[in-house]
């Protein structure tokens, strides 16, 4: 499962994508709570950012959340869980009674849905504080997981900090790039390229990726690249593949072998109580 929230404000604006079917299959408004124009997805949206925009004390009146289950979870997922759903990120990020609207999209066969609140507190006066979202909807993640069945969503990399050391160690001791990316190797690490403006990434042997610039302290990513120049990297999908598919092979020797074993202590077994029997 995959929660991703944000600030934002300009409901209209909101309302017209979410409202927007596009490359999505279908768009379903599925419930607006406790505002004015509870008919009207646009309306409400608007009536909820303009609470706290029109004082003045920020331009993003709106907490928007995106719920991306797997897309067999997903469809398994009663009414009743995708409400119990919101429910959860309310409860933890102090949302509980505040206006809410939710729309459900189904884009290429997965099915996510679109939660937003009113940030201004109508009973404190006060704008609801989006410290520690991402941490707190890890949270909410791991508790509607376990709620629901769904599969658990690995943790962080807990070697990350020790990956950071040992780049800080490279970076400083390795003034070529072809000597920065053979020390990587030699620790068991390969740095590898993808699409995009962070293009720049670091796989462990297990197939974990991170990227590479952001855990080198200090360096700046033009720093960074121009150290890489000229070297031709591994794609970085190719080298989570091919690891993939070692870890596959190293799982078909063990179960062979496991089977071997299994059948050679039956036999020793069934020979030792053939040795018991003609005694």
């Amino acid at each position: 499962m995959v929660l991703r929230g944000s600030i934002r404000g300009n409901g209209a604006q909101l309302a017209t994508y979410l409202l927007t079917k596009g490359d999505n299959q279908f768009v379903q408004v599925f419930d607006i709570r406790g505002t004015c124009q509870p008919d009207s997805l646009k309306k409400s949206l608007i009536e909820m950012s303009l609470s706290v925009e029109l004082s003045g004390r920020t331009t993003k009146g709106l907490y928007h959340v995106v719920i991306n289950p797997k897309p067999g979870e997903a469809r398994m997922m009663t009414r009743e869980q995708w409400f119990r759903a919101a429910e959860i990120i309310e409860q933890q990020r102090g949302f509980v009674g505040q206006k809410r609207v939710m729309v459900m999209h189904e884009k290429k066969g997965r099915l996510h849905m679109h939660v937003a609140w009113e940030r201004y507190s109508h009973d404190t006066g006060k704008i609801i504080c989006n410290k520690h979202s991402n941490r707190e909807l890890k949270h909410c993640r791991r508790a509607m997981e376990i709620e629901f069945g769904h599969q658990l969503t690995p943790e962080a990399n807990a070697e990350r900090p020790a990956l950071r050391l040992l780049l800080a160690d490279w970076w400083q001791h390795q003034p070529t790039g072809k000597g920065f990316v053979a020390a990587a190797a030699k620790a068991g690490y390969t740095i590898a390229k993808q699409s995009g403006r962070r293009d720049l990434i670091i796989v462990d042997s297990k197939g974990h990726s991170e990227e590479l610039v952001k855990n080198i302290y200090g360096a700046r990513a033009r720093q960074v690249r121009d150290r890489l120049k000229g070297l031709t990297l591994p794609d970085k999908v190719q080298v989570i593949d091919a690891i993939r598919e070692r870890q596959r092979s190293r799982r078909k020797r063990k179960t062979r072998d496991q089977i071997a074993n299994d059948l050679k202590q039956h036999l020793n077994r069934d020979m030792q109580k053939s040795k018991e029997r003609g005694r």
